[in-house]
């Protein structure tokens, strides 16, 4: 079987059992040729040929494709009904905090939020979500794939009705929302549009465009005659602007180089808040994003001076509206000082973690926001609320610890995961309450300023992880984690229908929208994505589970020759079936003539590589938990279902049990032990560089393209700076995103000597290297690890040895399929700045040196690459001799 004729086309082929030229033997034009198998006798070879069975007759060429009629049944049940308790995909609640409106598996409700009856909004194979309630609480808007394609449409919220179809674009649709009198929507698009359409449907206004990346969520000026949203500008950083609700000049609001995002305006309509994210892209760290607001109007005081006494204003004391005043403050058009905007823009918040998403509250002072409440990885999101004139910090809540039992006993201890992250806030209009989303719950907490302040020094909003002087609290922490008051989840109990063929075809529409519309590429690769559609689409009636239907998708997807793509299914079954086969850290071989195990090897930083743990490399095995262990014995299945935590191993100098010892070893989890294997493989590769260029050149290796690799990286660059040269190894390295890190660490050049007196001197700058170099790569070096040699051989920094790279170069996101499937959406080219621009998808990178390791190689333990890649290093090293000396 052979695509030799180009295209990815496959037919049979055959040739000489002496040799000779290849002679095609079918000739299909289209369609692949797969899974060929020959009769026993040689005189048939029966095939798969576009999803039909075929028989070739060897002797005469003809080809025959079979028919058959075969009577099955589907080992499932092709319609269920699915309970879902207090699960949610997506939610809005209604602005007076009473209902809530629930898309869940596809379908749309509205759920009370203390006590009341469920109410099913929408009801059919359709999948409906990104529901979002109207400011009067009448309607909901929502998105919903019923027509064929994902198109805006809206229901009443109370009254029983069919939902109304309100846009007709062919686009993807998100960030809906509501115009301030309930008679308009604005939302984005996939081609970069935003874009206001009337209830009545069919008017839909483009009001601003963009081909530099993506527009941000719209936020309508309580008046409804501003619409405020994020765009990138050249530079690639996003900005503020305005632009007129009925269509007109756009206006900047914001001046940074930094990223600013999610506008919103104050509920009086004089302010914006948005988010600002230092992301300077040589930071190895995640950029820091604060909450600030713009004052639209000019400032009559300090906003740091106190506030005057509102004496028996809207708000109490405690910073809440009060009790029965319901309504907004009324709005008015604010008189915009459009030349002060730079000078008024101030930050509100000074967390040492990433503000993660906020909202503004109805009093227009008060603004809930989310942030982490430590530095670290792994630390609770938790939630806050703050003035916004940075005064009265408040903690509501956090993240619940997860209940979910680690997938094995052998996962790292004394770290607790939580429930998830805390999302899609909702103030009440009354001020008394805030919704928001966690894992798939929704709860809703008490907000009160008044409680649990953390108020610093200065009146600014402090706490020992914010940077501040932490204040008493004024009340004891709830048993969630909060400090405004017990949290409480919405529940609920709804029965949703799924007959799985419709299922299955809507997941199949979905699956090609999505690539059609997140697809890097707008022409498909050269694919005709519809003829690719009405080629699969009618085969989903065929299809008997959901991993047929994935692997048809996949099919289709194929089409495209691309990496970084494919669907797979969500999880099932839950931890508890997960399997993880542990280790105890160490290499046995079966001793046949002494009928035991012998260790060969002891991992160094594993499980018996401890002081209290008595064996040597050399040694026997002979028993473990007290059960004799024999030459060929499974033992992985007692480490695998042993009664405790840690496994007694007994251990012998001699192959027997008379006068072994017992050594406790607490067995770590495969991906530990694997950990430890690669760590192995790394000193093995730099004890043979030392040995190859007598101490002269340096060794490292990139496991991945992550923040860890990178650090590591740093480290070994300190370590390694004194070597003459460099071998800097990415082979196996899968790819991630920090290319540009590593690159502009190598790309510095020495400028300055440091002497201080009786010192070595020390160039700067001192964390670069500047030693001849090579990279190493190989055919599963993948993504953003062809991207480094492609950027390395482009900055003229070295020269490539090995094989060429995978050519799997695009940068993916994930989109969800409504069973929980996920679909991967390669959405961004990568392509060399030569004068072709190529496309290094499907490209790789080609070495300058190619070398290749053979079967022989790896079963000789040779490293073949590496020894060339040394090679290469020292033909560049100055003889010692000359070396030039520092001053």
């Amino acid at each position: 079987m052979s695509d030799r004729e180009g295209k990815g086309l496959s037919n049979l082929w055959r040739i000489p059992e002496s040799g000779g030229a290849a002679e095609r033997v079918t000739s299909f034009a289209t369609g692949d040729v797969r899974w060929p198998s020959i009769s026993g006798d040689g005189k048939t070879i029966v095939f798969e040929h576009d999803f039909q069975v075929g028989k070739l007759d060897v002797a005469s060429g003809k080809t025959t494709m079979l028919s058959f009629a075969i009577d099955t049944e589907t080992e499932e049940n092709l319609s269920e009904y699915r309970t879902f308790r207090s699960e949610v995909d997506d939610y809005d609640v209604n602005p007076a905090g009473t209902r809530i409106a629930l898309a869940i598996h596809g379908e749309i409700f509205t759920a009370p939020t203390d006590e009341g009856d469920v109410r099913q909004v929408t009801d059919g194979p359709a999948r409906d979500w990104d529901v979002v309630y109207s400011p009067d609480g009448k309607s909901i808007a929502f998105i919903s794939d019923k027509s064929g394609r994902e198109e805006i449409y809206a229901v009443s919220a109370t009254e029983a009705g069919e939902p109304r179809k309100i846009t007709d674009i062919d686009a993807l649709k998100s960030s809906l929302s509501w115009s301030p009198d309930a008679k308009r929507i604005a939302f984005t698009t996939s081609e970069g549009q935003l874009l206001v359409t009337s209830m009545e449907g069919g008017d839909a206004k483009q009001l601003v465009s963009t081909r530099l990346g993506r527009l941000g969520t719209a936020s309508w000026s309580p008046d409804g005659k501003w619409i405020a949203y994020s765009k990138p500008d050249v530079a690639r950083t996003s900005e503020i602007y305005l632009v007129p609700s009925n269509g007109g000049e756009e206006k900047q609001l914001t001046f940074d180089s930094a990223d600013d995002e999610s506008p919103r305006f104050s509920a009086d309509g004089k302010k914006v808040y948005f988010l600002r994210s230092d992301t300077s892209e040589l930071r190895t760290e995640r950029p820091m994003s604060q909450l600030h607001v713009v004052p639209l109007e000019k400032l009559d005081r300090d906003p740091a001076d106190p506030e005057p006494s509102r004496g028996g204003g809207a708000s109490g004391p405690d910073g809440a509206r009060r009790s029965g005043d319901d309504a907004p403050p009324a709005a008015r058009e604010a008189k915009i000082d459009w030349a002060g905007l730079k000078r008024r823009t101030r930050v509100v918040t000074r967390t040492m973690s990433n503000v993660l998403r906020y909202a503004p509250a109805q009093d227009s002072r008060t603004v809930v926001f989310v942030a982490s409440e430590g530095t670290s990885t792994g630390d609770p999101p938790a939630l806050y609320a703050i003035q916004d004139d940075g005064k009265r910090l408040s903690r509501l809540t956090s993240a619940t610890p997860s209940t979910e039992r680690a997938s094995s006993d052998d996962a790292p201890q004394g770290r607790r995961g939580f429930g998830g992250v805390l999302s899609n806030l909702r103030v009440t209009r009354d001020g008394r309450s805030v919704f928001f989303k966690e894992g798939n719950g929704v709860y809703s907490v008490p907000l009160s300023l008044k409680a649990a302040s953390t108020e610093g020094r200065g009146g600014r909003g402090g706490g020992p992880r914010f940077g501040g002087t932490a204040a008493a609290s004024t009340s004891s922490a709830s048993e969630s984690g909060g400090s405004g008051g017990p949290r409480k989840r919405v529940d609920f109990t709804v029965r949703v229908k799924i007959d799985k063929p419709s299922e299955w075809a809507e997941m199949f529409d979905d699956a090609w929208r999505t690539m059609k519309f997140r697809f890097y590429d707008a022409k498909m690769h050269g694919q005709d994505w519809d003829a690719a559609r009405a080629k699969y689409r009618p085969l989903v009636s065929f299809v008997g589970d959901r991993q047929e239907l994935l692997n048809l998708i996949n099919e289709m997807i194929g089409e495209l020759n691309a990496s970084h793509t494919g669907t797979s299914a969500g999880r099932s079954g839950g931890r508890d079936a997960d399997v993880s086969t542990p280790h105890l850290g160490i290499d046995l071989v079966a001793d046949d003539e002494a009928g035991r195990y012998k260790i060969t090897h002891i991992y160094e930083g594993g499980p018996a590589d401890k002081d209290w743990v008595k064996m040597e490399v050399g040694q026997y095995v002979v028993a473990l938990d007290g059960q004799p262990l024999k030459a060929g014995d499974d033992y992985w299945e007692r480490i695998n279902h042993r009664l405790n935590r840690r496994v007694s191993v007994s251990v012998n100098s001699k192959p027997s049990e008379d006068g072994a010892w017992k050594v406790p070893i607490t067995p770590v989890s495969a991906s530990a032990f694997s950990e430890l294997r690669y760590e192995r493989w790394v000193k093995e590769r730099r004890a043979l560089t030392d040995k190859l260029s007598g101490g002269r050149v340096g060794y490292l290796h990139i496991q991945a393209m992550n923040a860890p690799s990178l650090r590591k990286f740093e480290k070994e660059l300190r370590e390694f700076r004194h070597k003459e040269g460099l071998v800097i190894d990415e082979r196996w390295n899968g790819g991630g995103n920090i290319e540009q890190q590593l690159l502009a660490i190598l790309v510095q050049r020495p400028y300055q000597v440091w002497v201080p007196r009786g010192t070595e001197p020390t160039p700067r700058p001192f964390a670069g290297y500047f030693g001849p170099k090579v990279v190493l790569q190989n055919w599963r070096s993948a993504s953003n690890a062809e991207m480094f040699p492609a950027g390395f051989r482009a900055l003229g920094l070295g020269k490539i040895v090995g094989t060429p790279t995978r050519g799997a170069v695009i940068g993916t996101g994930s989109y969800t399929l409504i069973d929980g499937s996920t679909i991967r959406t390669p959405g961004v080219g990568v392509y060399l700045a030569d004068e072709e621009k190529t496309n290094m998808e499907n490209s790789g990178v080609k070495p300058d040196v190619y070398v290749e390791n053979s079967p022989e190689d790896n079963l000789a333990g040779r490293d073949r690459q590496l020894e060339v890649a040394v090679e290469v290093v020292i033909k560049d090293l100055k003889p010692p001799a000359t070396a030039a000396a520092h001053p």
